[in-house]
């Protein structure tokens, strides 16, 4: 089972926002007749996730560390973390069941591979398009809870601190 989400940047030129559409669109063009299920909002230290266009969040998060490399995300009342590992070299995160998650970079720094602790791939992202709207795509490979799909979208936007 695999699910497809594409990453749409709002057109405004300083407007923060990524609207996350379902499927694969290989053109921002494709985009402007549909609905986002996820709308991700970013400030300097701070990210968030609602659903649809527009809402009170689903999840929110503090960006922290001189370089960006430490959250703290909030989901319903429960927190959990996320941070660079300089041991592994990735981008780690705890879910709001106490699973450990890492994001590790591909040959090139725009392609990156979510594994579980148990080593099995949940999860692509591939950051890169001829689109300059587009700003990545997610490609999820397992069967993941809306806490999780949130979450992972979100540390999306960490990995590249966009």
């Amino acid at each position: 089972m695999t699910i497809s989400f594409t990453y749409v940047k709002e057109s405004y030129l300083f407007n923060k926002k990524t609207f996350i559409y379902p499927g694969l669109i290989e053109s921002s063009k494709q985009a402007d007749d549909l609905t986002p299920i996820w709308t991700i909002q970013v400030t300097d230290r701070e990210a968030s996730i609602c659903q649809g266009r527009a809402g009170p969040p689903v999840m929110s998060s503090i960006i922290e560390g001189v370089h960006k490399d430490l959250a703290q995300f909030t989901y319903q009342g429960k927190l959990t973390n996320g941070g660079f590992d300089g041991t592994r070299s990735t981008w780690a995160f705890i879910d709001f069941d106490g699973q450990r998650y890492d994001w590790m970079a591909g040959m090139m720094q725009n392609c990156w591979k979510l594994e579980d602790a148990q080593g099995a791939t949940i999860a692509q992202y591939i950051g890169m398009s001829r689109d300059y709207k587009i700003r990545g795509t997610l490609v999820l490979q397992a069967k993941v809870n809306e806490a999780l799909i949130a979450l992972i979208h979100l540390t999306t936007k960490m990995l590249r601190y966009n």
